[in-house]
């Protein structure tokens, strides 16, 4: 297994009543199995006359900041602050920088997902965004795993997609020794000799389930050597794949699935599960791209980005 880079950044993106306890406390542990440092980013809409720092080497223009009324400090340094404080908090030992930059909160995280390891934020619209757009996995955080939770769980549909939430995931369980678990939905074939030959129709399913698990597991099989992780495959048939993995994760600690490029009507169906998954699961969820920027998330170059501690 590789060692995570210590230079990897974990984004953590602020709004204006701070980041939700919940993406820090994940940003904090994420960064601290990876030696990663946290970078808190908030987005100041165009027309707030802030000053706003240099960001991915493109200088945005600046104003003057206005004279702070007494006992009013600007809402962005109030709500990087707090976040810091938490992050703080949760490890004082902790790596973290914060920047404010001018734009909404869509392009400012999508602008700095370019050169991050993950992208961090609660659930809605800017997530469902990021997890359609980012090049980078954009970790989708709306409460904390149950107590007790362990374990990852990851979609796989046998898609370019899945492999690369695949390969995401098991790097996931290894940095914390955890097991992994492959979840497939599948409709079988047949159903057209159900009522005209019942006992052909049950060979056929038996037939297309054992090819369809014999796929899963060979993917599987090359993530656990890969990775030195223990593997459970699970194969549903004729259910609704957003559906299983919400249930088969309530008891994990993390759920990965993999965002579907949306040019065609198919795709965009099929790619309805990850948003579905994003607005119903009950663990912190992880989008991974394809084709992935980076096969291994703990390999992510270092963000360079202009900010302050």
């Amino acid at each position: 297994m590789s060692s995570p880079d210590a230079n990897s950044t974990i984004v953590v993106g602020v709004a204006e009543e701070g980041a939700s306890g919940a993406a820090v406390r994940w940003a904090v542990d994420e960064a601290a199995v990876r030696g990663a440092q946290v970078h808190l980013v908030h987005a100041v809409p165009h027309e707030v006359p802030y000053a706003v720092p240099q960001v991915l080497g493109v200088h945005a223009p600046a104003a003057p900041l206005p004279a702070d009324p007494p006992g009013h400090p600007r809402e962005p340094d109030v709500a990087l602050r707090r976040a810091a404080e938490q992050v703080r908090a949760a490890s004082p030992g902790q790596p973290v920088r914060s920047s404010a930059v001018r734009g909404t909160a869509r392009e400012v995280l999508l602008r700095v997902a370019a050169d991050a390891a993950a992208v961090v934020t609660g659930p809605g619209r800017t997530a469902v965004f990021l997890a359609e757009h980012a090049p980078c996995p954009v970790v989708v955080v709306g409460e904390d795993a149950p107590a007790g939770a362990r374990g990852v769980v990851v979609g796989f549909d046998v898609s370019p997609a899945a492999t690369a939430a695949l390969e995401v995931a098991a790097a996931e369980a290894a940095l914390r020794g955890e097991p992994l678990r492959v979840v497939h939905t599948t409709h079988l074939p047949g159903g057209h000799l159900a009522v005209t030959d019942p006992e052909a129709h049950r060979a056929a399913r038996r037939r297309a389930r054992a090819r369809v698990r014999a796929a899963v597991e060979r993917a599987a099989e090359v993530v656990r050597r890969r990775h030195d992780v223990e593997v459970e495959v699970v194969v549903v048939t004729d259910s609704f794949a957003s559906d299983v993995l919400v249930e088969r994760s309530r008891r994990a600690r993390l759920l990965v699935v993999g965002a579907h490029e949306r040019t065609t009507f198919a795709v965009t169906l099929r790619g309805s599960t990850e948003r579905s998954v994003l607005h119903r699961a009950h663990v912190p969820v992880v989008v991974v791209p394809v084709p992935p920027r980076v096969v291994d998330v703990r390999r992510a170059p270092a963000a360079e980005l202009a900010g302050t501690a």
